[in-house]
């Protein structure tokens, strides 16, 4: 049978078709996957059970939560810890009647506390909710607090001791973290946390010296200092210093988290104190697993936020742009700025000495140059693009909505706003 040039054409074009629409089906997606990576539970000192703090981000849309209690992951299967009937009650309606384990001690009831396992087995959904473990370390290094977030790892990691300061101290226990992820065949995360907490403890000098150091706290919504001093950065200036110092350097960027540092979850506003819902990171991943999410954020393909959603952000490398576009809500409107730090930007300091004050004790701070962390674009809308400038070190963009945020606080802005991660360094190392 003869089959003619038109027809086998015709077949030649249908069977190209296939095969490029089965090619473009096999390139995996990326999502955006909200998610929370510091808050705490009846592990430590938070004030509900594990299930119900990590059901309260699961309920309202998150996608990923690390229950990142103090100085302990959750593994041991016999811990007991009194807590009121009313909480027994409530985890016992949303997970079943024999959910929760009791016993009488001392007149008390106690209630056994879910593994991180037994967590997870409950809570996961497989494409729609992980939890993801971790821990927070705490210590003192020379009478400056450091506490740091130990995530996707298998066992409590200690605080390696006998380091003479802060930058030493860090270093070592995020070695020491990264190194159980590592022989587990798992992507290690560690971040340093609130800095600014409890009186400037972690000034910039420390991020800029400890350039290994891939991310902080940029924005914890709780741990405000307890007392301000105006010559020192605020959290916007903090992160444009450590960053002109690290590209000048020759080192790679700090990345910034928000969270909620959540150990309320009972009081409904009545004051400030750490409540859920406040401040979280929004990461691009192909998939909703703990390696791929840090693998999106070791890239920088993330944002912060207090309220704004994005759609989409992309950098073009070869073109030095980047482009914002906005996720509108409603009538809103916004505004979006790109800040970055210009070559040749004024390296000095300016060195002086913070007065003892209360429990605080005397320690010294830097005051650093207007040429740090500047704004080169605004533009109100839904979407802008910056186009880098030869001269340009680096640039991020900060998002910022005209709704006020419900309940603002000391270390969160009145309105409603996103932060992507600083870009214009090229290849990461």
């Amino acid at each position: 049978m003869k089959i003619s040039i038109l027809n086998f054409s015709y077949a030649l074009i249908i069977m190209t078709l296939f095969f490029a629409c089965h090619s473009c089906n096999s390139v995996p997606k990326s999502e955006w996957y909200k998610g929370q990576l510091h808050c705490h539970s009846a592990w430590s000192d938070g004030n509900t059970l594990p299930e119900l703090a990590i059901s309260w981000y699961k309920d309202r849309g998150y996608h990923f939560v690390c229950l990142s209690d103090h100085g302990i992951l959750q593994l041991d299967p016999d811990r007991w810890k009194g807590v009121s009937q009313s909480l027994i009650d409530e985890s016992n309606k949303k997970f079943g009647n024999d959910w929760c384990e009791t016993k009488i001690e001392d007149d008390k009831t106690l209630v056994r506390l879910k593994t991180y396992e037994e967590l997870a087995q409950k809570l996961n959904e497989d494409g729609k909710f992980l939890l993801i473990p971790g821990h927070e370390q705490n210590a003192r290094v020379n009478g400056l607090v450091l506490h740091a977030n130990a995530i996707n790892i298998t066992e409590t990691i200690p605080f390696p001791n006998k380091f003479s300061t802060t930058v030493e101290a860090a270093l070592a226990w995020r070695n020491a973290s990264l190194e159980n992820s590592t022989k587990n065949n798992l992507e290690g995360f560690w971040m340093l946390n609130h800095p600014y907490w409890p009186y400037y403890d972690v000034i910039p000098e420390v991020l800029i010296e400890a350039a290994d150091i891939d991310f902080y706290e940029f924005r914890n919504v709780s741990a405000a200092p307890e007392i301000r001093h105006e010559q020192l950065p605020d959290e916007e200036k903090f992160w444009d210093v450590v960053n002109a110092f690290r590209i000048l350097n020759g080192k790679n960027p700090v990345y910034g988290i928000a969270t909620d540092d959540t150990h309320d979850y009972l009081t409904f506003r009545v004051q400030h104190s750490a409540i859920p819902g406040d401040g979280w990171i929004v990461v691009r991943s192909e998939k909703l697993d703990a390696n791929s999410l840090i693998q999106s954020m070791k890239k920088g393909d993330f944002y912060a936020s207090t309220g704004v959603v994005l759609k989409d952000i992309r950098f073009n490398p070869a073109k030095r742009t980047l482009k914002i576009n906005v996720e509108p809500k409603g009538n809103e409107q916004y505004t979006i700025r790109f800040v970055g730090t210009k070559k040749g930007f004024d390296t000095g300091k300016k060195v002086f000495e913070i007065p003892e004050e209360g429990k605080f004790s005397e320690r010294t701070g830097f005051t650093y140059s207007d040429q740090i962390g500047v704004t080169f674009q605004t533009t109100v809308g839904n979407t802008a693009t910056y186009k880098m400038s030869p001269d340009d070190l680096y640039v991020r963009a900060i998002i910022t909505s005209n709704k006020l945020c419900a309940f603002p606080s000391v270390n969160k802005p009145d309105l409603e706003t996103a932060w992507t991660q600083p870009v214009g360094w090229g290849e990461r190392k």
